[in-house]
């Protein structure tokens, strides 16, 4: 039996992550408490974003989509 191929993707860099959390918080409103929050979901973004440029596509993800703010309908 084979075993299915596997790709090690780098980690995405921290000031990569720190931009797209900084540019999450401005986008949310500027709310305090939510750095841990943004954080990750800044990671996860810019990990996906990592992998299309290397060929990997991410099922569901567009370069085009942002996450909807807090108390808005996501599109």
């Amino acid at each position: 039996m084979k075993t299915p191929p596997s790709f090690s993707a780098a980690e995405p860099a921290e000031a990569d992550i720190q931009k797209q959390a900084y540019h999450l918080w401005i986008d949310g409103g500027r709310l305090e408490g939510v750095e841990r929050d943004n954080w990750f979901a800044a990671k996860e973004l810019v990990k996906h974003r990592h992998g299309r440029a290397h060929g990997h596509a991410v099922r569901g993800a567009h370069p085009e989509t942002k996450p909807a703010r807090q108390g808005e309908p996501s599109p």
